[in-house]
């Protein structure tokens, strides 16, 4: 049985979207199917991993960062209109963009049908396109983060937080899994994003009772094959469980008191007095939101410690202006790092070369990474010395030196409240903005200023790289952590 068309016959492709988005994505190769892209010299973006009904890729283009999967026409066309439904009800998901339909000659399925007719099938080809939501963390390294409790409560919580959300706002998911969403995690909060829209069904009021408790057991049964494809990843033994019937009691348990608390919220859908307006700003202050407007070896020498010494040492070392109340664990950081570099090199290491390879392998990074994660309310030199500290504990737990983006994610993680609304329903918050950027976007809270950052960096170079969008950012920190891995 073939499982292709030949290529060399489909037409053009039909877009189905703005012209500024088929400006940015009709040079991608569309003639061919979404599998054999790579080959055609697309780079796709490292977002997601696992088995999928349909063929996904995530890909970046000017400047702007899309995910396109690959199904029928009509099924296409089916989940871009659910999907502008859900943003329109203020629910997180990925933010349509449209579709792009290829034709292409019938496939077929059988020389000697029924009658001894050959069996065709529809070879045409079609595309849903989304914006991704921005920060999404990708699904290989969130899975490779170590499953505790704390961690599996986390996701879980959010995910009951988004399974919430759509039920009361009249979305029946259908195909609830770990594997059709999104994790990003901002400052203090983790956020659950829809990835799949293919199996939605709308209702206009809060979905039923029976639907409602379908995708909670459907969301159970999802758990239980996609622990076994982690435990397998991991080549752990049959009898250690990654996910267990516990975690999902958990969920529903979170599920199920979630949705009384949406109920308290909601209980007063619309402004009745100023009193109820500043009630309602308030909590937006609260959940972190406000409207832009109502439209090895010991040291040799010792030195007499002054006040400022070490701040003034770490700047001549590196160029950094370090805090004096956070300058000499900053200083004792180096000193450790000579320490063990003196050791593994079987050398006596200088303080400078050491200052040096500590802040490119460790230092640099972390802050590019605390860039990405961190939010206006942290401390970002409280964040730099618990992640150093969290990276530590870690390696000694795994007994290896865990790669700082995995410690970094881990630590945002365990700092990291959910499975809570908060003060607000999150979908009021997400509607007031609908006209102006998808929900994701909306619930988004500001991130920490580069410029809190800056005292950190020791070059005007690294301050302009603090400043790259996120795209940009992303590829240079990828290359930075690639070439920083640990020495053998």
């Amino acid at each position: 049985m073939e499982t292709s068309a030949k290529t060399t016959n489909s037409t053009a492709p039909k877009f189905s979207m703005s012209a500024a988005e088929r400006h940015r994505l009709e040079h991608f190769p569309w003639q061919v199917p979404l599998e054999e892209w790579p080959a055609h010299g697309v780079v796709p973006l490292s977002i997601r991993r696992g088995e999928s009904r349909h063929p996904v890729i995530f890909v970046e283009s000017g400047g702007f960062r899309y995910a396109i999967k690959e199904t029928a026409p009509r099924m296409a066309e089916r989940e871009i209109y659910n999907l502008r439904e859900i943003e329109y009800r203020g629910i997180p998901a990925l933010s349509p963009i449209g579709t792009v339909t290829v034709t292409a000659p019938p496939i077929l399925l059988d020389v000697s049908g029924p009658g001894g007719v050959p069996q065709y099938t529809s070879g045409d080809r079609g595309y849903t396109v989304t914006r991704l939501a921005p920060r999404v963390i990708p699904h290989s390294l969130l899975y490779s983060l170590p499953f505790t409790t704390r961690t599996k409560h986390r996701l879980l919580g959010a995910i009951a937080v988004l399974m919430v959300e759509l039920h009361e706002h009249g979305v029946y998911w259908g195909d609830p899994s770990l594997a059709n969403v999104l994790i990003r995690i901002d400052g203090r909060r983790v956020l659950a994003i829809l990835a799949d829209a293919e199996t939605v069904e709308l209702f206009s009021g809060p979905v039923s009772e029976g639907l409602r408790e379908q995708d909670i057991a459907l969301f159970g049964e999802s758990l239980v094959w996609q622990a076994e494809d982690l435990r397998q990843a991991r080549g752990l033994p049959e009898e250690e469980e990654i996910v267990s019937e516990s975690d999902f009691h958990y969920f529903e348990r979170r599920y199920r008191l979630l949705r009384r608390e949406h109920a308290q919220l909601t209980k007063s859908p619309s402004f009745t007095s100023s009193y109820h307006l500043q009630r309602f700003l308030e909590g937006l202050g609260q959940a972190g939101y406000s409207f832009r407007d109502m439209s090895g070896h010991a040291m040799r020498e010792l030195v007499t410690v002054l006040p400022g010494w070490y701040s003034r040492r770490i700047h001549k070392l590196l160029g950094i202006t370090v805090p004096r109340g956070y300058a000499h664990r900053f200083y004792n950081m180096i000193l450790g790092h000579q320490a063990l570099m003196s050791q593994h090199e079987g050398r006596d290491v200088s303080i400078e070369e050491a200052a040096r390879d500590w802040y490119t392998r460790y230092h640099l990074p972390t802050i590019l990474l605390l860039r990405q994660h961190l939010t206006n309310e942290q401390d970002p030199l409280q964040a730099y010395f618990a992640i150093m500290q969290h990276k530590w504990r870690l390696s000694q737990i795994e007994g290896r030196e865990v790669p700082m983006d995995e410690a970094v994610l881990d630590w945002a993680m365990q700092e990291a409240k959910t499975g809570k609304l908060g003060a607000v329903d999150p979908a009021t918050l997400a509607t007031w903005w609908r006209e102006r950027e998808p929900v994701a976007q909306a619930l988004e809270p500001p991130l920490i200023a580069s410029e809190k950052l800056e005292p950190l960096l020791s070059s005007k170079e690294e301050k302009e790289l603090v400043r790259l969008p996120e795209p940009e950012l992303e590829q240079k920190l990828t290359g930075i952590l690639e070439q920083q891995k640990p020495k053998e």
